[in-house]
């Protein structure tokens, strides 16, 4: 598998965990020191804080959402163990449910290569917004 679709199959593994409402499993697309920040500013740093708030999230405010494919707008490596991936996606909704168009997002995940396996290191997460009149 190239570097790229494991990369990609790593958010892959990201939406089906959040689909299954898995706090674990989306914290496993992350390194053991990950740093993750919210679109709203929460700020939670390694793989088991962010397991717990995922969990939370799952079985309370986000249950039954989805995320959405997300347009992938750059996916590069500024070096060999290094991936860049910025995306552009809606807020995650429950099936069926279009999500209102003030609420898309661009994302930026870091993701780094350790014994040959891809994880994320680090994700931003921050709302479209246009400035005011």
């Amino acid at each position: 598998m190239t570097d790229d679709a494991a990369v990609r199959a790593l958010l892959r593994t990201q939406r089906d965990a959040w689909a299954a409402g898995d706090g674990a499993a989306f914290a496993a697309t992350f390194t053991p020191d990950a740093d993750f920040v919210s679109v709203i500013g929460e700020f939670v740093q390694g793989r088991g804080e962010l397991a717990v708030v995922m969990q939370e999230g799952f079985d309370g405010f986000m249950r039954g959402t989805r995320m959405a494919e997300p347009d992938t707008c750059a996916l590069r490596f500024p070096a060999p163990d290094v991936a860049v991936l910025v995306t552009v996606g809606d807020k995650p909704m429950p099936p069926g449910v279009a999500a209102p168009p003030d609420a898309r997002s661009v994302q930026t995940r870091v993701a780094l290569r350790a014994n040959g396996t891809w994880l994320f290191t680090s994700f931003q997460n921050t709302r479209i917004a246009q400035f005011p009149a």
